[in-house]
């Protein structure tokens, strides 16, 4: 009975351990994304690396777990959350989906207004994440992803998705 009683509090106290560090996490990705969301852009290329390995964050995607990944940012000052969907097998990324997602259900990769207004900056979302999905595929490194020209915020966005991601698996 002993044994069992010290069984039960080590896995309460593991579980509180983890939730804890779960919150704190989930807290270091909201912060990131306020950097991404209210900063200019050579502050987001600094920091966010910084806060990544100040908190042990991965940039290497291969090696997680097999299995499907699902993460979303909070919605950004206009509406949108950035969502992916990635699936592991064998250690190696092989298939990725990201967009940005408007609270009324419009996603920006096929909002050919959006498109055509962005195409002013250079690029467009349905250009700039696919490039973003493929390079991931070939790299499995989030700091060896390139920013698209125009394109660059999106690029921390979509690495913060792959976070999030990470951390609702558990293995952030």
């Amino acid at each position: 009975m002993k044994n069992y009683l010290l069984l039960i509090f080590a896995v309460c106290l593991y579980s509180g351990i983890m939730a804890q560090t779960n919150a704190e996490q989930s807290a270091v990705l909201e912060k990131m994304h306020r950097l991404v969301e209210r900063s200019d852009m050579n502050t987001v290329r600094k920091e966010f690396r910084e806060i990544c390995n100040d908190n042990r964050f991965p940039n290497l995607v291969s090696g997680l777990k097999d299995g499907v990944y699902k993460g979303a940012s909070p919605a950004d000052d206009y509406g949108y959350r950035h969502e992916v969907i990635f699936e592991m097998k064998g250690g190696k990324m092989i298939s990725i989906d990201y967009d940005e997602v408007h609270a009324d259900g419009h996603a920006k990769q096929h909002d050919t207004e959006y498109g055509r207004r962005m195409l002013q900056s250079g690029t467009t979302p349905a250009i700039a994440y696919p490039k973003y999905e493929s390079d991931i595929l070939k790299v499995q490194n989030l700091d060896k992803v390139d920013a698209v020209s125009g394109a660059s915020y999106s690029l921390y966005r979509f690495r913060l998705a792959i976070l999030y991601a990470v951390l609702n698996s558990g293995q952030l």
